[in-house]
């Protein structure tokens, strides 16, 4: 039974203990009522055989494999057990005469006693012999798990010396982490190392440990073998080993933490962003889309009212109106609409090749009108064709998004000149007006849509400043740059970029 319980194994012993009874009575009887010392010989004798049995049997084909090489030298001894006591049975099953004294016993008998002394001393050595060969075996297991656990660590594991902070044992992560390789590390400490990022730090870490005999989760920044900084928690504990202080330091490398930490500050700012956006827009459509329908709809009143009492003047005026306010309203819906298929990615991007000049003059033919009601000189200083490999509806958008403002902030008898030039690598546009310019502290706000800026035009036209965010939406899609140079009272100049020919383009 302790044997099954040191393999782990177990057995139903209801037989044994039956058998157990059986020797009892039977022994007592040749004892007391019939002595007999042949008849007990044989008795203990078949006892032997059935323990020597069921031990061998457990000792050979009961035992996992792996267990048998520490086991086997018992179950030979049981064997041995199991083959003297055979003999000693038939040895006394033979004998004619019955003897119930022990003291005159046979020489036979006395070598049976004998080898029984043997096996008696044999058994304690060979039973301490498995129990060693266990616990060295558990205490190998144990070594190669704590070894493994130890290197499979996704964090750097350290164990030096509390004394001189000599470094004796380093797990295998800080290879990844660090550069490091293990030999560069054994026999010296992490200052000769240059480990910690800030001069202070390892002062400041060792401080902490020697007064509350740890130190958990505390921040430093560590150098790699490269001279790489990266952030890390470094938790640390003063423990005994071998009647000698040591350090177990635990360094986990936080950068991905960091990272994130960032993306979501990111995130967090991009959703803002966002919110502003949305705010923006439901005011475009809920103040500044709102404003011309209202002209529209009231002039049309008037208009419709005059027309029925057959009063027809001032009708040219108000049909001027209510065309002006028409075409308001549909430049709007058209930048919205733009816009908005911008911010959600349902736009298209189709670049071709397309003449600068030529589209540039087109849009100018357009906006010819509104030039002439404002007595506006729109001069072209360009070359006679430049060609680009662009979006040409987008173009054509900030085109005229641009030279519309430009028209809208210029004074009667004004002049906006538009310039292109040819670059190394880039054609830059420039559109021009001296009109009544813009702030400078206003200037970094016309493309942004959380802080945009617009005023009245010259003529008391209106404007959401959505138009240069649509165009800064779209020459980014070009992967290129735009921005704007004015001066109160002198005029604005609002340049654009664009790269030549690049197939690359999104």
């Amino acid at each position: 039974m302790g044997l099954e319980q040191f393999l782990k194994e177990k057995g139903n012993h209801i037989y044994n203990y039956i058998l157990l009874f059986i020797f009892v009575i039977s022994h007592s009887y040749y004892t007391f009522a019939e002595p007999n010392l042949n008849a007990r010989n044989i008795n203990i004798a078949v006892a032997y055989v059935i323990i020597s049995f069921q031990i061998a049997f457990l000792m050979f084909k009961k035992t996992p494999e792996n267990m048998r090489r520490i086991t086997r030298s018992i179950g030979y001894l049981f064997c041995a057990v199991f083959i003297i006591q055979c003999i000693h049975i038939l040895y006394n099953l033979q004998k004619e005469e019955t003897l119930s004294d022990y003291f005159k016993s046979s020489t036979i008998e006395s070598l049976f006693l004998v080898s029984w002394i043997i096996i008696t001393i044999l058994m304690p050595y060979t039973i301490t012999l498995m129990y060693n060969k266990r616990l060295i075996i558990n205490i190998n297991k144990q070594e190669e798990k704590f070894s493994k656990a130890f290197h499979a660590a996704p964090f750097v594991i350290i164990l030096s010396k509390f004394s001189n902070g000599k470094i004796f044992e380093v797990n295998k992560s800080l290879e990844t982490i660090s550069d490091y390789k293990t030999e560069d590390l054994i026999g010296i400490n992490s200052e000769e190392l240059n480990l910690w990022g800030q001069k202070g730090d390892r002062q400041k870490f060792l401080s902490s440990l020697s007064t509350n005999g740890y130190v958990k989760d505390n921040e430093y920044v560590f150098r790699k073998k490269s001279g790489e900084l990266f952030p890390g928690l470094i938790t640390a504990q003063i423990i005994n080993i071998n009647n000698e202080d040591c350090i177990i330091s635990v360094i986990n490398d936080i950068s991905n933490r960091k990272k994130a930490e960032l993306n979501l500050r990111n995130s967090e700012a991009t959703l803002r962003e966002l919110n502003s956006t949305k705010d923006k827009f439901f005011s475009i459509i809920a103040h500044d889309l709102r404003t011309p329908f209202n002209g529209i709809i009231g002039f049309s009143q008037i208009l419709s009212q005059q027309i029925k009492e057959n009063n027809y003047e001032d009708i040219d005026e108000y049909a001027e109106i209510i065309q002006t306010s028409s075409e308001h309203a549909m430049a709007l819906l058209s930048n919205l609409m733009e816009w908005s298929r911008s911010q959600s990615g349902q736009i298209k991007f189709n670049p071709q090749y397309i003449d600068l000049i030529a589209l540039t003059q087109t849009t100018v033919e357009l906006l010819k009108t509104s030039a002439e009601q404002k007595q506006i000189n729109i001069n072209l200083n360009t070359p006679a064709n430049i060609i680009i490999y662009a979006d040409k509806e987008m173009i054509e958008t900030v085109l005229r998004n641009i030279i519309s403002n430009a028209l809208k902030f210029t004074p009667k008898n004004g002049v906006i000149t538009i310039h292109a030039e040819e670059k190394n690598t880039e054609h830059i546009i420039s559109i021009t007006d001296n009109g009544v310019g813009i702030p400078q502290d206003n200037l970094e706000k016309l493309f942004k849509i959380d802080r945009s800026y617009s005023t009245a035009g010259t003529n008391d036209e209106s404007g959401t400043g959505l138009g240069l965010i649509l165009c800064k939406d779209f020459i980014d899609y070009h992967k290129g740059k735009i921005w704007v140079k004015s001066e109160i009272g002198k005029g604005t100049s609002i340049f654009f970029s664009l790269p030549k020919i690049n197939h690359s383009i999104r």
